[in-house]
């Protein structure tokens, strides 16, 4: 048990520090640029941003509350929290692997078996992707002129990321919610090579989304739970994507206003679902200097940018691993407890 939390902290540290090294290698070239424009920032901007990104996870508790609540009544907005962030801890420590194990044993703890625990988690991740076209396709419809007069280069890369992100959402959706598509999905697993190696890994992801799509379902197909879930995810977005306009303005940049830099957030968490990453890292920090960076220089950018990773990223991390200390030590005493 030591060996295996040993070797959690160790993962958790390499990764920041990995982490670290890229940021440096990547902005090497304007690094005493972004320091000189950080150390202009004053200390109530500082903590706006890491309010916002507190208020931005806080919003993710609500909705897992609002899911958890149709399973079992008596669980709390503390029991959401304690979620959300073993959620933040799973996705940057364990390279996003031990994210679902890590809830699911949580609600599991608190009286919910682990399918349904697999399904309420699966249930807000397809919800999340729903908000986010919704609100990119709302944006797009109310500043489409404006983007086109101001930066037509980009509609290339926007109308890729649209149609990626829209077919993420509906083969997500379907998988869950229709029997047709996961049979369909279960006949092309059938055409995998069948190897003693490859018929176990059909079977296990077989097992995996029948339980996901059976469990999804209960979820989803709840018009209260789809209406309530959308419209906290929609309040979620309208905070995270307010840190880019803050971020922006501490570093000087008053190009954009509230309204612009709205759309190019929308857009931006858009263009990241199509592309893959590796414990949240890579194609944030593309998307944010690709759609923000017109509207002022690399460095400005770069550093909005660093402000906004260490509000939505940085700083959620560092309090997951806060939450995820404290119940590792509850789920050792229950260990001990048992074992004598």
């Amino acid at each position: 048990m030591k060996s295996k939390r040993s070797r959690t902290y160790l993962v958790s540290g390499l990764t920041l520090a990995l982490i670290f090294v890229a940021i440096i290698l990547v902005f090497r070239d304007v690094m005493p640029d972004i320091v000189k424009d950080l150390s202009t920032v004053p200390f109530w901007g500082v903590l706006l941003l890491l309010a916002l990104g507190f208020a931005y996870e806080a919003m993710e508790s609500v909705l897992c509350l609002v899911i958890i609540h149709h399973k079992k009544p008596d669980c709390t907005f503390i029991d959401a929290l304690r979620v959300t962030f073993l959620g933040v801890f799973g996705n940057i420590a364990t390279l996003g692997a031990g994210t679902l194990p890590m809830q699911s044993f949580y609600l599991y703890r608190r009286g919910l078996d682990a399918g349904s625990g697999l399904g309420i988690m699966a249930s807000e991740y397809v919800l999340h992707k729903i908000s986010v076209l919704i609100y990119a396709t709302v944006a797009l419809l109310l500043g489409s002129d404006w983007l086109e007069q101001s930066a037509s280069g980009l509609a290339r890369y926007l109308l890729i990321g649209y149609v990626i992100g829209a077919l993420i959402v509906i083969a997500l959706t379907l998988l869950y919610t229709w029997d047709k598509v996961l049979k369909l999905v279960l006949m092309l697993l059938g055409k995998l090579p069948h190897t003693p190696k490859w018929d176990e890994r059909r079977e296990k992801w077989a097992n995996s989304l029948t339980e996901l799509n059976r469990e999804a379902k209960k979820v989803l197909l709840v018009p209260s739970i789809r209406v309530k879930g959308i419209a906290v995810r929609l309040v979620k977005l309208f905070v995270l994507y307010s840190i880019p306009y803050a971020a922006l303005r501490l570093v000087g940049c008053t190009a954009l206003n509230f309204a612009q830099a709205q759309m190019l957030a929308s857009l931006m968490l858009l263009i990241t679902s199509a592309l893959p990453n590796v414990a949240g890292v890579g194609p944030m920090e593309f998307a944010f200097l690709l759609l923000f960076a017109p509207w002022a220089d690399t460095a400005i950018a770069s550093s909005a940018l660093v402000l906004y990773r260490v509000a939505t990223y940085f700083f959620p991390f560092l309090l997951s691993v806060i939450v995820f200390l404290r119940e590792e030590k509850k789920s050792l005493k229950g260990f001990d407890g048992q074992s004598a």
